[in-house]
């Protein structure tokens, strides 16, 4: 419900920013990429001006955000994801435990049949059994109560599109039983993004880091503006963004986070997926490329799925009926799900300050020692 007068006035201009230019513009950039703007606008027959004059605006407004995806495993870094319950009372030691592995992402404050954090880590490979280790004797400590942790393979952003969104009466009409035909007939091939990586060998250097770093927190940062940041030569920036990071794949994509409708009517939501089957793993991801998923990793050696899913209140329950169809279908085996606090999150880049000598370093004695003072808090 839109409440106050400055509640008012954000979803009337969120509304009145989703017309077909801008729409054109964001399915673009999904296509061909922030970096070029050139073939961007070529693709939807606009002037270059319109489009980076549209394009900063939204940016400004907060109506889009862009940043890199990186290609974890090439940086020897293992994907791990988190649900942790803590005490009554004891909320802000569990989140301090998460901070205090240096190597989060992005951790969040969920509710729900768990009442505590989600969290999104980009561990190195070499220490991925101290973190398990970590929250063990978290759990120890009483620092948690419950908990489920899983390693996942690179996250698959999915692209904005508006092909449910009426642009005269400004509005979305879902289209339930169309996504449940579109997922029975979909290609049973898992998408490459979401196999399970067979290697972590790392193949960037320092500089590499610096420069991927940036391009997560704005991934249309300039070359200009990255000399300025990174301290090398221009000619060096060039070379390194075009034999690095594109010809060794240090970016899986950009991920284009344009929420579809104002977060005053909307929840945010993990969801964790048990399917029957890879088949049919691959099949929902095939045909889930729908207003209301954002992002799914898939749990390394199983067929389950982490999806981070944003959704209208209203349609949230034939969301649910939706998933209940397919489990009837023989698709989905189990799913649980909790509701994410969207004003109650913090994110950084990779740790890259912790790379020396070619090498990710873990002190475990360290971070267990600090963990002890956390449970006395």
């Amino acid at each position: 419900m839109v409440t106050s007068y400055k509640d008012k006035q954000h979803f009337f201009y969120y509304l009145r920013s989703l017309d077909r230019v801008n729409a054109m513009i964001i399915e673009g950039l999904a296509e061909h990429g922030p970096r070029n703007m050139s073939t961007l606008a070529k693709s939807i027959h606009l002037p270059i001006t319109t489009v980076r004059f549209r394009l900063d605006k939204m940016i400004k407004n907060g109506y889009l955000l862009i940043n890199a995806n990186l290609n974890m495993p090439k940086l020897g870094l293992i994907k791990g994801f988190l649900v942790a319950e803590s005490f009554l009372g004891r909320q802000d030691a569990l989140f301090k435990s998460i901070l205090n592995t240096a190597y989060w992402k992005y951790i969040i404050r969920c509710y729900g049949k768990i009442d505590g954090y989600c969290a999104y880590f980009a561990f190195p490979f070499s220490y991925r059994t101290q973190l398990q280790k970590y929250f063990e004797e978290a759990a120890k400590m009483k620092i948690l109560s419950d908990y489920r942790f899983f390693w996942v393979t690179n996250s698959m952003v999915v692209p904005p599109n508006f092909l449910w969104y009426d642009f005269e009466r400004k509005e979305w009409r879902f289209q339930w039983e169309k996504w449940i035909s579109e997922i029975l007939g979909a290609p049973d091939i898992l998408p490459q993004t979401l196999k399970d990586p067979e290697d972590y060998s790392i193949i960037a250097d320092k500089t590499d880091l610096l420069i991927l770093k940036e391009l997560e927190k704005n991934g249309v940062t300039t070359l200009k503006e990255l000399t300025k940041i990174v301290e090398i030569a221009p000619s060096s920036i060039c070379y390194r963004f075009k034999k690095h990071v594109t010809e060794r794949n240090l970016i899986v994509d950009y991920n284009i986070d344009a929420y579809p409708y104002p977060f005053q009517v909307s929840d945010l939501y993990n969801f964790i997926i048990d399917f029957v089957s890879e088949k049919a793993l691959a099949k929902f991801v095939n045909a889930s490329r729908k207003p209301f998923m954002i992002s799914y990793a898939k749990v390394i050696g199983e067929n389950s799925l982490i999806a981070n899913i944003y959704i209208l209140k209203t349609e949230f329950p034939n969301l649910i009926k939706s998933l209940n169809r397919l489990y009837s279908e023989d698709l989905i085996k189990n799913f649980f799900y909790l509701t994410l606090d969207s004003t109650a999150y913090k994110r950084q880049t990779i740790s890259y300050e912790y790379f020396e000598n070619g090498k990710w370093t873990y002190n475990h004695e360290e971070k267990i020692k600090k963990l002890q003072e956390i449970s006395r808090i």
